[in-house]
This record gives structure tokens, sequence and C-alpha cells, in this order.
């Protein structure tokens, strides 16, 4: 009885559609998921307004390297409940989507889409899952990168990252760029240096620090040009938010992560593709 307690919820909140709906569907398709979702969008009564109207925050992110390692493919296909993104043909899809884009070297939703999968449009395929399911189903992101490469992939494979480095190459490449990658995937730098920060960023910052400055007591004596240094001191812990070089070392906080590169060879972070799904 729990169990079938428990698959009404899911249908239901994969479908919208009513939960009496949902009790006769599963009781025609005795009980499989996949033909009662089929079932009550032939008989229209899966609730398409409702999902077609909620945003597509959830789904996953598919990812796949090249043979030699020097290349990678991360695409993110989005649904509207985790429940479908944990449903097997649409974990085959989203892999299937990745070795797509990584073997033909895609790097955008648009040239993706006008591709052939197993024989047919990948815009008729994700149509067909989408009507299956249910649910929104669409690809929100695609991004490919060629380069002495290193990742992660977080095990819900809600989280991907990609760095690519200069100044090491082969296993050592791919090595620290995974550590790199799970860094960011925790910290969640913005951009590499200070240098990339945009400016309008940075004066917004520095204008927030100089109005606390003068709104504390103790500052109230101390000249304009000592206000100054003091704020631009501050500033470095903006930089050590958003800026990768910048930041504590997440395995080893009393190093920052331009350290670590330095011992690495004076290895350098040429560029990384960070995503999370919904992000």
């Amino acid at each position: 009885m729990a169990d079938n307690v428990e698959q009404l919820k899911a249908l239901r909140q994969a479908t919208g559609a009513r939960m009496l709906d949902c009790q006769k569907a599963l009781k025609e398709c005795n009980g499989n998921m996949d033909e009662a979702m089929a079932w009550l969008r032939k008989k229209n009564l899966a609730a398409g307004e409702a999902t077609s109207t909620r945003q597509a925050q959830e789904g996953l992110l598919g990812v796949k390297v090249g043979a030699d390692g020097r290349t990678m493919a991360i695409v993110e296909v989005s649904s509207n409940t985790d429940f479908v993104a944990r449903n097997e043909k649409f974990k085959a899809l989203v892999n299937q989507l990745a070795e797509l884009c990584e073997g033909l070297k895609i790097d955008s939703v648009e040239v993706l889409q006008r591709q052939r999968l197993n024989g047919r449009g990948v815009s008729e395929t994700l149509q067909e899952l989408a009507g299956t399911m249910g649910e929104n189903i669409a690809i929100k992101r695609v991004a490919f990168i060629e380069g002495e490469l290193g990742h992660y992939v977080h095990f819900d494979q809600k989280q991907a990252c990609v760095v690519e480095l200069e100044g090491v190459t082969g296993e050592k490449a791919r090595e620290l760029g995974k550590e790199l990658a799970m860094h960011i995937v925790f910290a969640k730098p913005t951009c590499i240096s200070p240098e990339e920060v945009p400016a309008e960023e940075v004066q917004k910052e520095k204008a927030i620090i100089q109005e606390r400055l003068k709104e504390d007591p103790k500052n109230s004596k101390k000249p304009p040009q000592i206000l100054e240094k003091i704020a631009e001191g501050q500033l470095g812990k903006f930089y050590s938010t958003v800026c990768l070089n910048e930041q504590p070392y997440f395995r080893e906080n009393a190093k920052k992560v331009s350290q670590v590169l330095k011992e690495n060879g004076g290895a350098k972070v040429k560029r990384f593709i960070y995503m999370k799904v919904g992000g």
C-alpha cells in the first residue's frame, strides 16, 4: 500500500493531473509509471497548462569527455520536476546528447537542436519524451571545450565544471584540473583574477565599503587617504569571494589557489566552465 501511495504522489507531481485521474491511470496501466503518464496525456487529463507555465528548474547535466581527454562537452537538459529528471529514459537522452556534442564539437543549443539522434531529429526526440512524461523538457545550455583539461561532475549530475590549463599537460593537467574543478563547484568563483572583474562591479563594492567606513564612529577622525587605503584592503576580501586565484584553496585554507598553481610548475587557469542545473 505504501508503494502505491508513493507512486500516486509521484505521478501527480510529474503530470499535475487530478488525484482521481492518476489513480485511474495507474489502475489502467497496471502500475507502470511511463504508461500511466502516456495514458493521461492521451486522455488530455495531464495538466499541460500547469507544467507549461511552471519554470523548468530541474534537470540533469550530461558530460562527455573525448577519448584523449582533450575535448569535453556539457549539456544541460531541463525538466519541471526532479522525478522526471531521474527517469532512466531522461538520463539516457541527456547522456546521448552530451556524446553527440563532444563528437561533433557542438557548442550551442541551436546547432544541437538541428542534429539527428538515433535516426530522428533532436527536437522531435525531445518533444516525444516531453509528451510521454507530461512535462517541459528542453536543452537549456551547451558547452564544448578543447585543450589541457580536468573536470569534475557532482554525484547527482546537478553541477559540473571543466578547467582548461596551460603550463601542464596530460595526466598532470587532468589531475590538477579535477582538483580545481572540485574547488570551483565548492567555492563558486565567477572569474579567474581581479583583472577580470567588471569595473562597475568593483566600484559598486568599493562604494559600499567606503560608506560603511564613514558610518563607523571609530573612523571619524581618520583622514580620507587612510580611509582609502583601508577600503582597498577590504576590497581584497571581496576579490577572495569572486576570483578563483584569490580564493582560499578548499583543501587547505591557508593557501590561495594561486599558490597551488605555483606549486604545480607555475600552471595557469586559462578558463573554466561551471554549470549548475537551473542556474
